[in-house]
């Protein structure tokens, strides 16, 4: 054992034989590193030996980065404490960490090659790891260093890490830190999570508004492409990096990994709404590649492509108008997607978006077919769908149109018994929605008498009580139209098994109110001059409520 004298001088002899030589020593450095990593957990215990050697390993690092990163890399998953060590060591020595990051970028992109993760990639998520929660400046390499690190995401969702790469030290790590560490995605999720911090501080993106949130969306196979819209939505980054980053990532989009295809698209369909892209990127190009992916198989990736091509409408609505057709068959075949609520939906506010660039004359070939398929949700279990196919139908009034005025009108007919139950909806955007169409619907009745009963709702926030409210819009409407009341009397039955308890019960009072008028009518009846009229009245009444009292007695 050497006392600390020549412990000193041995280490200073090293390196400045190390400075003079380094270069010449590739065909020992395996040798050399290998016998340096044997000895580290006894050179640990002495302070000075043990910065000597990381100082050595920096000095060969600076002849050989790629070999000794090479090296390094083949270290078994997880890292043990000297291989994080040694990442550090070279982050933090000027002589070498200005090559490190190049050449971790460089591996990385290597083994995404044919969009296919393997254990090698993953090993260098993690060093990137290491090296960058040092404080390395990212800057340089960022937009590249991003795009690899979101591939390995996608690309490693749902896999599971190969149990041979697996440390023998790993034995001794806390259970709940093991499991972590073993889910590839997570290990490369957490790369790239260190990454856009770095690249927070030094001013090149901002924190997504899901928070940290967004890292858990990322790594599940089931939110994945939430967390990569929530990631895009960063896009306030410097106008060079968001373009250099989207150059990079258009391969992604006909990728033959389905993941990888996914996570493109998802990221691109967040970009077309901003206008400065589409001026100077290459989102003509995405464009075409949403429109195929729209017809995709594959439900996330046509729901992304979707909103995508509905987002266009925001970032460059001259497009809207010049690729109508293509887009609006695209859109509206999503509609059919009954077996994926989220297709639908994104379809239906899609369509919504669209449709307020274009005219009457621009919808006419597609009006009837979206009016149809619209109706069909404005029962749907979901909330968002409910509420987008109430705020489509009012849309699609303004662009009726001549030729399809009566056409609508018979819709509107069909559709009113939805929007008066739903003014009383659970969720009070949709009762608020539903007044609103209702307002612009009912000129197409020529009702325009309802507009008094209708001001009660608009009056103030809170609405009145059912009851009264269809007792006075009945009685109107009893006078005006008595087809359409008999309409929403025979549809509102079916009300009396929907799933929300404040639907059932306004269908209720709908219904009590519509029976209630004939007994009305017979009131009056009963005072009629002719006494055969007065009569008739007087047997239809006793009629009518020895029924009321005999359903009374069963229920």
């Amino acid at each position: 054992i050497l006392n600390p004298p020549c412990t000193k001088a041995c280490g200073v002899w090293m390196i400045a034989a190390l400075k003079e030589q380094g270069a010449t020593l590739e065909d020992q450095l395996l040798e050399i590193l290998g016998v340096i990593y044997h000895h580290m957990p006894v050179l640990r215990q002495k302070e000075e030996s043990f910065q000597f050697m990381l100082e050595a390993i920096s000095q060969i690092a600076s002849f050989h980065m790629d070999a000794v990163v090479a090296n390094l890399l083949q270290k078994p998953l997880p890292f043990d404490r000297d291989t994080k060590t040694l990442w550090k060591s070279l982050a933090e020595n000027p002589a070498s960490s200005g090559k490190l990051l190049r050449a971790l970028v460089d591996k990385l992109e290597n083994e995404l090659e044919d969009d296919l993760a393997r254990i090698e990639a993953i090993s260098v998520a993690c060093a990137v790891y290491e090296v960058v929660s040092t404080g390395t400046p990212v800057a340089s390499l960022y937009p590249e260093l991003f795009t690899l690190l979101l591939k390995l995401v996608s690309c490693t969702l749902g896999q599971k890490m190969p149990t041979s790469t697996l440390s023998r030290r790993r034995r001794v790590m806390p259970q709940g830190e093991r499991q972590q560490r073993a889910d590839p995605c997570r290990l490369s999720t957490t790369a790239l999570k260190c990454v856009q911090a770095q690249a927070m501080r030094e001013g090149l993106t901002r924190e997504s508004d899901e928070g940290d949130n967004v890292w858990t969306l990322l790594s599940s196979p089931s939110t994945h492409h939430i967390g990569v819209c929530a990631l895009a939505s960063m896009a306030v980054w410097q106008h060079g990096i968001i373009l250099d980053i989207t150059e990079q990532l258009l391969p992604s989009l006909t990728s033959s990994s389905e993941n990888y295809r996914i996570t493109g698209t998802a990221f691109f369909s967040e970009l077309m709404k901003e206008p400065i892209l589409w001026k100077h990127g290459n989102l003509r190009d995405v464009l075409v590649l949403m429109d195929q992916s729209a017809w995709d198989s594959n439900p996330i990736l046509r729901q992304m492509a979707i909103r995508g091509l509905g987002n266009t409408a925001s970032g460059a609505p001259h497009k809207v108008k010049k690729h109508k057709q293509i887009m609006l068959e695209s859109v509206i075949r999503g509609l059919y997607h009954l077996a994926r609520t989220e297709v639908v939906c994104e379809s239906l506010k899609a369509l919504k978006k669209i449709l307020d660039l274009l005219t009457d004359r621009d919808v006419s070939f597609y009006f009837k077919e979206i009016v149809l398929q619209t109706r069909t949700f404005l029962e749907d279990e979901q909330d968002d769908v409910r509420l987008t196919a109430i705020l489509l139908f009012e849309n699609l009034a303004s662009l009726t149109g001549r030729r399809w005025k009566i056409f609508f009108a018979e819709e509107i007919k069909k559709s009113m018994i939805s929007f008066l139950l739903h003014l009383w909806d659970p969720n009070p955007k949709i009762g608020t929605a539903c007044r609103d169409v209702l307002i612009i619907c009912i000129p197409f009745l020529g009702l325009q008498e309802l507009y008094g009963v209708l001001d009660h709702l608009l009056d103030g926030q809170d609405l009145p009580r059912a009851r009264d409210f269809y007792r006075q819009f009945c009685m109107k409407l009893s006078k005006r139209n008595q087809e359409i009341l008999w309409i929403l009397h025979t549809h509102s039955f079916t009300f009396f098994s929907s799933s929300w308890e404040t639907i059932r019960s306004a269908a209720i009072k709908l219904t009590v109110d519509i029976a209630l008028l004939p007994i009305s009518g017979l009131q009056a009846l009963r005072q009629d001059p002719c006494i055969s009229v007065q009569r008739a009245a007087e047997a239809a009444m006793q009629t009518l409520l020895r029924r009321c009292k005999d359903i009374s007695v069963r229920l």
